[in-house]
């Protein structure tokens, strides 16, 4: 757990929902159940072109705008560090086989939300964020470099300074 610095961060979703982002100066909070990061508001970090792919190849919008915004977050979470995937993991094995079904009866394929809520009580943060893999066959050609992107997950609203719109649908972003 750490100290985040200011940064933009970047939010890619329709176009009517990123008119009403701009119009209502608030992002909407995610409450699936099966979040990766939990509940929140979701953004890429310092990557504009993940937003870009996400709405384009991930979503396959007709219609995407992306939002930049500022984020300023006096406690992140980060799971990339060692010591808090030690927490995480402790949480996931108090909780064992409890919670393996969302709450309409349907199998969970993931705990991700359920040990973040637990963590969030323990350590109320603004903001939570992991590198994930981006889904992609292989590596690139004779490394071991993999394709990743890095996700913010702002739990506090409060900690989102700005919002503007800097792409709406302009496919030159998409990386292939």
């Amino acid at each position: 757990m750490n100290n985040e610095s200011n940064l933009y961060r970047y939010h890619g979703t329709t176009v009517l929902r990123g008119e009403n982002i701009l119009n209502s100066k608030q992002y909407s909070i995610s409450y699936k159940e099966e979040e990766w990061l939990g509940k929140g508001v979701y953004f890429f970090e310092k990557d504009i072109q993940q937003a870009v792919n996400f709405c384009v190849k991930a979503r396959k919008y007709e219609d995407y705008i992306v939002l930049k915004s500022k984020i300023e977050a006096n406690i992140c979470i980060d799971l990339d560090n060692l010591e808090t995937m030690k927490i995480l993991e402790r949480i996931s094995q108090e909780i064992k086989n409890r919670y393996m079904k969302l709450k309409d009866g349907s199998p969970r394929k993931l705990k991700n939300s359920v040990i973040l809520e637990k963590l969030y009580k323990i350590k109320q943060y603004d903001v939570v964020k992991k590198t994930f893999p981006v889904l992609k066959t292989t590596n690139i050609n004779d490394t071991n470099f993999i394709w990743v992107q890095v996700q913010i997950c702002v739990r506090n609203r409060e900690c989102i300074k700005t919002i503007e719109e800097v792409i709406r649908n302009e496919r030159s972003y998409v990386f292939n």
